[in-house]
């Protein structure tokens, strides 16, 4: 695996279990196991790596998240929702509820920059248009009220999951993100 990969690699795994603020230079040379100059030879600081390693995390998480409230065809709109979340918390319990989702877990990351900050908000973002997405689809074949702001509902969808990922980390179990998947019933 070349330097580059290697570093981002364990980025991405000692970022999912401390946080950002948590994991000091030395901690991720070492996972990695490459030299500091090769660290500053593919990244300019901690924190533009941070970026880096947010951004792949975003990408691929993205091209699941699509594709399970996009192109699930044979499900409801309101039925993909669900299912998706399901199988995170699915997830979420076989890794014993340690890892959350590290976009979220990076908005309370505090000494960033600006750039970091709008970083996470505009992944944020796209996490969010793709579940409006998916809600309008829903309104148009008429299988969600022509009501609904998708917008809004979007928004509280996302902000309601990262809450019940914060809820399960501090409990070590499954309920907060069960009683979020049941109240998408009373939301859409």
């Amino acid at each position: 695996m070349i330097t580059k990969e290697k570093a981002l690699t364990a980025g991405l795994e000692l970022f999912s279990e401390k946080g950002y603020s948590n994991v000091g230079l030395a901690e991720i040379l070492e996972t990695a196991e490459i030299p500091k100059g090769s660290f500053y030879h593919h990244f300019k600081s901690k924190e533009a790596f941070a970026i880096q390693v947010l951004e792949r995390y975003s990408n691929c998480g993205l091209v699941i998240f699509k594709e399970a409230l996009l192109e699930q065809s044979a499900l409801s709109p309101k039925e993909r929702i669900k299912s998706y979340y399901k199988d995170r918390a699915n997830d979420f319990e076989q890794k014993q509820f340690v890892k959350g989702c590290l976009l979220g877990d990076s908005c309370s990351e505090g000494g960033v920059s600006e750039k970091f900050k709008t970083f996470v908000e505009d992944q944020l973002e796209k996490w969010e248009i793709t579940i409006k997405h998916c809600l309008e689809e829903g309104k148009e074949n008429n299988q969600i009220s022509k009501e609904l702001d998708t917008r809004m509902m979007a928004s509280v969808i996302l902000n309601g999951w990262e809450g019940a990922i914060f809820r399960m980390k501090s409990s070590k179990n499954r309920q907060p993100l069960d009683d979020f998947i049941q109240c998408l019933d009373l939301l859409i």
